[in-house]
């Protein structure tokens, strides 16, 4: 019996193949769309769920009580009262991340990231160790722990990394760190990515107020499971103000998991982009479910002569639908087959357009549970409606009653067709945002800069002179800054400032400046328009330059001249000094078009200093010769300094580029998806085409009996096809004006969404359908009547 019902299933789908191979294909590219964006979203939203008791491990964070500015960091003698004062902590840690550059007797030069934390670290996140000295690896000074792949990449094993030395480069004036163990590498999808842990000595909760001043610490606790969550939320609220030690903030916990989307501005894609991308994938999913069910549905049913001829020779109604639901089996098992390798074959593709990590076992364990969730799906409503097709083929009089139209057909096609449009919608959208972008005036020229980075987090003022000397002698270069700009999605927390005053400034009111160190040069590197009075001259340490922001935020008639006072030391009140305005400069984009143009305040960096920190370096060169002008910086790096051969030198015009790199993927995902499902949308509208000009046959050759001609017959048939797009078109544009609005609200400056983009879109679906259908409808209206009515 199973052979005879293979027998039959593939012969069917040969002989309906334009159906079969439509509905298989179409499930297949739906669900080869849909797997790898559920990963994705699944894999953002997984963040650091591989630790025991990730449930219960909480970040704390502050935010400014007036401005509402969030500060990731929190301050070191925090960590400890959080386990001392609070019983609902089980445990509580404190690390500080950064970049660290060291060298070993086989690697001159080599970057670390790395978390300076002591032993509390792993009562809240608990390591694999590999070797060394599992049970106090951080006990003192100078301690270091390497993960397993920084310790073959040092010392060729991870055994021989323990007691070896690494030197760092940062802090060349301390004793080399000695490694004391290795761990396992931590997963991609985490928010504390690190190379090594290093010991660090966090203050005690009863240290000195200078260390409550400053905020250098993330801060995570692990609670009792039973805690209740929003009541410590509230005790945590007001800690520091009833510690006396700072009444402007507030303190606030949020779980590990939404760390990532929640307190990380500047990440690729937002969490609200990732969900338009699946729920589009489920819209996608299902309207293919849909047309597959619909197409199947409709072979059984010109099939229907042949089920009652079986039902005659006494088959039972349970026979005939375990009948249709094996062919509708093998028809899904043929469209798991391609779907998987098209998601294979697409891992790489969406691993590094997504930039994330694809691992190929869990995706195909995601691909084998939604393939079994869709074939349930799809063969128990397959069940009902076999169940009711069934009775019409027991039942007298079937035929007749299934020939009606395929309603359910056209509604399957109508809603792909609608799914279409919303996805090419979303492409043009996307690709008017970016040329807006592209070609927004930043207020400077971007073309002629290029960006110096990766020296040294602290350099000697005499190096970096040296290496300015340097580059000034390089005949391309017209013009040298230094700062600590660099373009962003957001401003640094480091570098926003409310402790500013001014006068005539209102009471209550605490605006956030954004305060950047930027030498004298600046203003000429970049071309910068200055309104009024100058850019501040060399040696200028009490000078500064607002933008036009500034000064409207300010209220300030004439800001030449005027003395404001501000802290820019962590916004201690014991620091504060007076600074006299000398120009103002009109306002240009520092930061992503994602964001407003804040009010800025330009200074001096610190002359007095031996060790400096604005160590990025901003090149002017000679139009048209970037590239030959970066060869020459590259070949006298060396000569400088033996840590300058890491430097990265890139074009400012690069950056601002990367900062769009969400658009970019965007624009090439939801093409993918546009070109997909209008491509099924069509096929589906080709098997519609082909099966009702099959069977309104008698109906042309009636109408062309009476008198109509093949125009009448093409324009009946267009005009039915043109009203189904246009009902896809009623719920399509709607959706995808709201959509795609709501994605646009995440930029401060963005394009508009105009109408004729959407009438355009219409009348070009209108117009792909009514090409894909024509050659039907003109050898359905060319036919001859009497070979029609002969036949049938």
């Amino acid at each position: 019996m199973l052979a005879l019902y293979l027998k039959i299933a593939f012969r069917n789908m040969w002989k309906y193949r334009t159906q079969s191979l439509t509905g298989i294909f179409s499930l297949a590219f739906s669900l080869a769309c849909f797997v790898p964006a559920l990963y994705w979203m699944r894999y953002e939203t997984t963040y650091d769920s591989f630790y025991p008791d990730a449930k219960d491990i909480y970040r704390v964070y502050a935010v400014e009580k007036q401005s509402g500015k969030v500060n990731e960091m929190v301050q070191e003698p925090l960590v400890s009262k959080l386990r001392e004062e609070f019983p609902a902590t089980e445990a509580s840690t404190g690390f500080y991340p950064e970049m660290n550059i060291c060298s070993t007797e086989g690697m001159p030069y080599i970057r670390l990231r790395t978390l300076l934390t002591n032993h509390t670290f792993f009562g809240v996140f608990p390591q694999e160790f590999v070797c060394g000295n599992s049970e106090h690896p951080l006990a003192v000074m100078y301690n270091i722990i390497l993960t397993e792949s920084m310790a073959i990449r040092l010392f060729g094993d991870a055994e021989k990394a323990i007691g070896q030395q690494i030197q760092s480069l940062y802090y060349f004036f301390y004793p080399p760190y000695t490694v004391t163990a290795v761990v396992k590498d931590p997963p991609a999808n985490t928010n504390l990515p690190f190379d090594a842990l290093i010991f660090y000595d966090l203050a005690p909760g009863d240290t000195n107020k200078m260390f409550w001043t400053l905020f250098n610490t993330q801060a995570y606790v692990k609670l009792h499971p039973q805690t209740d969550i929003g009541e410590l939320g509230e005790q945590l609220r007001d800690y520091t103000s009833r510690l006396g030690v700072n009444d402007n903030i507030e303190l606030r916990i949020l779980p590990v998991g939404d760390v990532r989307h929640q307190l990380n501005t500047n990440l690729m894609f937002t969490l609200n982009f990732i969900r338009l991308f699946v729920a589009f994938g489920i819209l996608l999913l299902f309207s293919a479910l849909f047309n597959f069910l619909n197409l199947y549905l409709d072979l059984f049913r010109q099939r229907l002569r042949e089920l009652r001829l079986r039902a005659v020779h006494g088959a039972s109604g349970g026979q005939l639908i375990r009948q249709m639901l094996f062919e509708l089996s093998c028809a899904i098992f043929l469209a798991l087959l391609p779907a998987c390798y098209f998601v294979f074959a697409a891992r790489p593709a969406f691993s590094g357009l997504l930039d994330i990590e694809m691992e190929l076992s869990r995706l195909m364990l995601l691909f084998v549970v939604c393939g079994i969730g869709m074939m349930v799906l799809i063969l128990f409503v397959g069940f009902m409606l076999f169940w009711r097709l069934s009775h019409l083929a027991m039942r007298a009089g079937a035929e007749k009653k299934a020939t009606g139209q395929p309603v359910l057909r056209r509604m399957a096609v109508t809603m792909q067709l609608a799914v279409s449009m919303v996805f090419i919608i979303s492409a043009l959208v996307v690709m008017m945002q970016m040329h807006f972008v592209n070609h927004k005036d930043l207020g400077f020229d971007r073309n002629r800069i290029i960006q110096l980075s990766g020296l040294l987090p602290h350099i000697k003022k005499t190096v970096r002179t040296a290496l300015i000397d340097r580059l000034k002698t390089i005949p391309q270069v017209v013009d040298v800054t230094t700062t600590t700009f660099e373009p962003r999605h957001d401003a640094k927390l480091d570098e926003m400032v409310t402790l500013v005053e001014w006068p005539g400034k209102p009471a209550g009111e605490k605006p956030a400046f954004n305060v950047i160190p930027a030498d004298n040069y600046f203003a000429e590197a970049f071309k910068l328009n200055m309104l009024k009075g100058k850019w501040i001259d060399e040696g200028g340490d009490h000078k500064i330059v607002l933008n036009e922001e500034a000064v409207r935020v300010m209220g300030l008639g004439e800001p030449v001249g005027t003395t404001i006072r501000m802290s820019v030391f962590m916004g201690d009140p014991d620091y504060i000094e007076e600074y006299k305005v000398v120009g103002v400069v009109k306002d240009f984009h520092t930061l992503s078009l994602r964001s407003q143009i804040l009010p800025t305040i330009f200074r001096q960096p610190d002359s007095q200093n031996e060790i400096v920190t604005d160590n990025i370096l901003y090149i002017h060169v000679v139009p048209g010769q970037e590239q030959e002008a970066m060869q020459r910086i590259t070949a006298i790096l060396p000569d400088i300094d033996a840590t300058m051969a890491g430097v990265d030198l890139t074009p400012i015009g690069d950056l601002y580029d990367d900062l769009n790199r969400s658009e970019q993927a965007g624009l090439k995902m939801f093409s993918v998806l546009a070109v997909v499902c209008l491509l099924i949308s069509l096929f589906g509208i080709y098997a519609v085409a082909s099966a009702a000009t099959q069977r309104r046959r008698k109906e042309i050759a009636v109408r062309k009996v009476v008198g109509a001609k093949v125009g009448d017959i093409v324009r009946m048939f267009f005009r039915e096809y043109t009203v189904q797009v246009m009902l896809a078109g009623v719920v399509a544009l709607p959706l995808a004006y709201i959509a795609m609005s709501r994605w646009l609200q995440g930029y401060a400056y963005r394009t508009d969404i105009p109408v004729w983009l959407l009438a355009g879109v219409i009348t070009g679906v209108v117009t792909v359908v009514l090409l894909t259908v024509l050659g039907q409808v003109l050898r359905a209206a060319n036919s001859n009547p009497a070979e029609v009515v002969k036949s049938e």
